[in-house]
């Protein structure tokens, strides 16, 4: 690949990493707003708090489809070693999901299992697994 390719490979994954990092910030903050504000801002205002959700979806679709459209702009490798981490995260996510679902059936967790926390496993097996693939193609 001459050096004028490479440079704009370079600016688009820039451009579109940055595009991602917008609509990600922008759907985490609208989830923010709808799990504290409906008791801290709105006083559980059913009509804020489904506006705040129709937010909340076009900001998710709208992070889903740059998503789709950065990991297009991949190169092949690139394309491949999103895609195993996102394999790795989805089978952590639904084995770990399955399990915390029931501790609390089995008693063995005193409260509710939280959604929030299969989200979080989610995102730290993704990019701990995304890590590893990167370093092992160095």
């Amino acid at each position: 690949m001459n050096d004028t390719a490479s440079t704009t490979l370079a600016q688009r994954n820039k451009a579109s990493t940055k595009a991602l990092f917008v609509w990600t910030l922008a759907w985490l903050l609208s989830l923010a707003l709808l799990a504290f504000g409906p008791k801290l801002l709105w006083n559980f205002s059913v009509t804020i708090s489904l506006a705040v959700i129709a937010v909340n979806l076009v900001f998710g679709y709208c992070m889903i489809i740059t998503n789709k459209k950065y990991l297009d702009g991949l190169d092949e490798l690139q394309r491949q070693l999103h895609m195993n981490a996102m394999a790795i995260s989805l089978g952590v996510s639904v084995v770990f999901g399955a399990i915390y679902g029931l501790l609390e059936p089995a008693r063995l967790l005193d409260s509710t299992p939280s959604p929030s926390n299969i989200l979080f496993v989610m995102g730290i097996s993704y990019f701990i697994s995304l890590v590893i693939n990167f370093r092992k193609y160095q």
